[in-house]
């Protein structure tokens, strides 16, 4: 029972989603070969899309059911990564908008199109001069009579580099600063446009330049500007918020509508956000799969009579252990997150900069995680056929999918310091890190701590304070995360397993900062010293659980198809080396 509650824990959505999505993503035809050039690759990756769509279903029913668009990003991120990319714009971004953001009939042209994949979907935010600062973009929308006509007015806004460069029928959405017919600049609404038709041709007033060869991830990136390309009137994507009138004059519904009206214009980006989040730390758990079931496998001759296993030496066993509590903690946060945001308001301020928290503080760890593994892993971590170094790519490209995470670290962490604007610091009293309680309590004075800290540089909108709080923001980011995680591992400290993990991911954390306790006066040298003994008897409790968290993951060993996940290393090697396929 504890086993079955384990998994349980750790997946998020049925299993019978998860099972249909490892079968489907697991189709040979699809499978990488050396001998594919970029170019092919690109290619396979919209054919294996339209695969996914055709037999997984409805692209909008997916977008709109939360743990199912989970479930493909996770398994999209684990078995399928050049999908990473692709899923992204067609099914959250553009399926999900569609969806929310607009009636079914105007909606259901570009859906119907979505929905069996005969249109591909993509959201054209980002641009030069403003990267993900999205407010300051300057594409322009302009009313012609009946309609809208977009524009790029100049080379820094062009749109820098959604995924359009494949020549396939593209359904996109743009965001653009709507000029209405009074030429007053109603700020930043979201139209959709064909911008790709049925051949793979750019529409009138649409230029599309394929940008360079990425290393580490396969993307069809380009830069997209726009001379006067023309959308429909029910193009507009406005969320019943505002209507335009047949002079083009925007009359908004109340002034809580304009409010409200630029977050829900991007209310899909807090899906996305933590789809991403999401998907890194499934990449994270399967690289610990991999390379802890290598490590306990792999014998390290380190004398003629000493050959210990990879997984007892050290600098392996304290960083894979401590990785992996830090990952199975931000996965059970992580589903909490997620299943918060299923019946959110998404233009929420809380459920946005919750997002927001939660990809920083996830994303990071995992691309962290995925590096250890890579590199403890040696050689054998090299080799896509080991998947670890096709994870490192996926981590790169989400983590900077809107430019540095750490911006919406420190925004989201900016945003709670005011939010505990009224928080006292914690009282320099002396805590022992060998109770439970006062572990839970040193997280806490962290954060408050911090939010106090932070205090003065919010007092005043001048940017030397506006700078100067970015460090504060984002160890406030990171502090009120752990303390939220580590609460939900006490809350299923009930099963062995997490009561494990919860103890690693504590006293690492406490080791990880311990400076910063001891100058706040929380701990002292002996606390620090007890702290480290403790983190050396918690992460040999972790080692006793590995098998059990491991299997938890629920992964297939016949799918992942790693060479060192067989028991004869050199055997699958030959048999990979001489598969028909890749010779």
């Amino acid at each position: 029972m504890e086993r079955t509650s384990l998994a349980e824990l750790i997946r998020h959505g049925s299993p019978e989603i998860h099972q249909q999505l490892q079968e489907i993503l697991s189709n040979p035809d699809f499978a990488v070969t050396e001998q594919q050039s970029q170019e092919q690759r690109r290619a396979n990756a919209y054919d294996q899309l339209k695969y996914l769509v055709g037999k997984f279903g409805s692209t909008s029913a997916t977008a709109t059911d939360l743990p199912a668009l989970f479930a493909v990003f996770d398994w999209s991120a684990v078995l399928a990564t050049d999908l990473v990319p692709l899923i992204s714009g067609h099914y959250n971004l553009v399926s999900g908008s569609l969806s929310t953001l607009t009636d079914s009939d105007t909606a259901a042209p570009y859906l119907q199109d979505l929905d069996n994949g005969s249109s591909i979907g993509v959201i054209l935010l980002t641009e030069y001069g403003c990267g993900s600062n999205i407010q300051f973009m300057q594409t322009t929308a302009t009313w012609d009579g009946d309609g809208f006509v977009i524009n790029t007015p100049n080379p820094r806004a062009r749109k820098f580099m959604p995924s359009v460069g494949i020549p396939v029928s593209r359904v996109c959405i743009v965001a653009a600063r709507y000029v209405d017919g009074a030429g007053v600049d109603q700020g930043v609404h979201l139209f959709t446009a064909r911008l790709r038709d049925a051949d793979g041709n750019p529409a009138p007033g649409v230029t599309i330049t394929q940008l360079d060869h990425q290393p580490l991830v396969v993307m069809d990136n380009a830069i997209i500007s726009f001379d006067n390309l023309r959308v429909d009137r029910d193009a507009w994507l406005s969320n019943g918020l505002a209507t335009i009138d047949d002079s083009g004059v925007l009359t908004w519904r109340d002034e809580e509508s304009r409010r409200r009206a630029f977050p829900s214009a991007i209310s899909q980006l807090t899906v996305g956000r933590m789809a991403l989040a999401s998907c890194l730390n499934a990449s994270a758990r399967a690289a610990l799969y991999i390379a802890l079931n290598y490590a306990t496998k792999r014998v390290v001759p380190m004398t003629a009579v000493d050959h210990p296993l990879m997984v007892d030496i050290p600098h392996v066993r304290d960083t894979l252990l401590t990785d992996l509590a830090g990952t199975v903690a931000r996965t059970i946060y992580g589903n909490d997150v997620k299943t918060m945001l299923a019946g959110s308001d998404l233009t929420d301020r809380d459920t946005v900069v919750t997002a927001m928290l939660a990809k920083y503080f996830i994303q990071l760890h995992a691309l962290d995680t995925v590096t250890h593994c890579r590199i403890k892993m040696g050689a054998q971590g090299m080799f896509s056929a080991n998947r670890i170094a096709n994870y490192l790519g996926v981590c790169h490209a989400a983590i900077t999918g809107e430019g540095d995470c750490a911006v919406l670290g420190s925004v989201a962490g900016r945003a709670l310091a005011k939010q505990l604007l009224a928080t006292p610091p914690a009282a320099p009293v002396l805590h022992d890190p060998a109770d439970a309680g006062d572990r839970a309590r040193l997280f806490g004075a962290r954060t408050a701590t911090i939010a106090h800290e932070a205090r003065p540089h919010l007092e005043t909108p001048g940017l030397e304070d506006r700078l100067a709080v970015i460090p504060h923001a984002l160890d406030l980011a990171d502090a009120h995360c752990a303390e939220a995680a580590l609460r939900l591992l006490d809350q299923h400290a009930e099963l062995p397993e997490i009561a494990a993990v919860r103890d690693v991911f504590a006293l690492h954390y406490l080791d990880q900062h311990a400076t910063w306790y001891l100058t706040h006066g929380l701990l002292d040298i002996a606390g620090v010293e007890k702290t480290k003994e403790g983190l050396r008897t918690a992460i040999d409790d972790l080692a006793a659980n590995l098998p059990a968290l491991l299997d938890a993951f629920g992964f297939d060993d016949e799918i992942l198809d790693a060479p060192v996940l067989s028991d004869d290393l050199p055997g699958a090697w030959n048999a990979r080396c001489n598969e028909p396929s890749r010779r």
